[in-house]
């Protein structure tokens, strides 16, 4: 699905299903220097049962145009303006990594529209650390040599995939290698800077689901498990088995979540 947005392109994996008027919409918000592609085998699923799914790129990512944007704020004022235009009215928001900072935001934003938020890899603060983000300053290479070393587990490391053929880690270093210049740094950056954590907290008031790899090093779960805490309805779980990369490490554990998540 294509549309026009602020004077660019945007796009939005729909499942290839046709959105519905009777059914609910589940919007999907990836990771840094990631682009919807991350979402494919559950925007599927989901679009075949029972849901209109939107699982977009968000500007200067994967196919679509715009200036990047440089703050989770701007991303969330991003995605509630999205919204308005294709007239949802009603959305469950799932994000990954920075995506998870987006819906967080987007969700304390929007209480009247989000009526639930499913968090994956999340952590406030999300600190990142500064050798890493001199590197995507550089465009340097390393930069992406670390992200997909902190940001899988061990077992990812060595290929271990039950898809024959596929490399867990090959596949994201390809993804990252796709990026234009500067994309990298703008959107790490834009997680390190983000500071609003401690005020949406207060005007969250859907069901939030926080889901963390139990291995995850760049965000570690126990960070999920203090904000579950902190928010009117929190519930965490957590993949087992799992670095940051959950729905490439461990796909199908990750899907009997989201399905349990965005049960009714």
């Amino acid at each position: 699905m294509e549309f026009d947005y602020r004077g660019a392109k945007v796009f939005a994996g729909t499942g290839h299903q046709t959105n519905a008027s009777n059914k609910p919409y589940a919007l999907f918000i990836h990771g840094a220097g990631m682009d919807h592609t991350v979402w494919l085998a559950y925007e599927r699923y989901f679009a075949q049962h029972g849901f209109n799914v939107l699982s977009i790129d968000l500007p200067g990512h994967g196919r679509s145009s715009g200036a990047l944007l440089t703050s989770v704020e701007a991303m969330a004022d991003w995605v509630s303006g999205v919204l308005d235009q294709l007239n949802v009215l009603q959305v469950v928001l799932i994000g990954h990594s920075m995506g998870s900072l987006v819906a967080f935001e987007c969700a304390a934003r929007n209480p009247q529209r989000v009526v639930k938020a499913v968090l994956l890899g999340f952590s406030y603060p999300m600190r990142v650390g500064p050798a890493l983000l001199e590197a995507a300053r550089n465009n340097d290479s390393a930069a992406i040599d670390m992200m997909v070393l902190f940001g899988h587990d061990f077992r990812a490391q060595l290929g271990g995939n039950r898809t024959a053929g596929v490399s867990v880690v090959n596949s994201a270093k390809r993804l990252l290698e796709k990026n234009v210049a500067g994309l990298l740094f703008a959107d790490l950056n834009a997680c390190n800077v983000y500071e609003n954590g401690d005020t949406a907290v207060e005007k969250l008031t859907c069901p939030v689901v926080f889901i963390s790899g139990d291995r995850d090093k760049m965000t570690p779960p126990r960070a999920a498990e203090n904000m579950a805490k902190r928010v009117l309805n929190g519930t965490m779980a957590k993949v087992k088995r799992s670095g940051h990369s959950v729905m490439a490490e461990q796909p199908e554990l990750t899907h009997e979540l989201l399905v349990e998540a965005l049960s009714p």
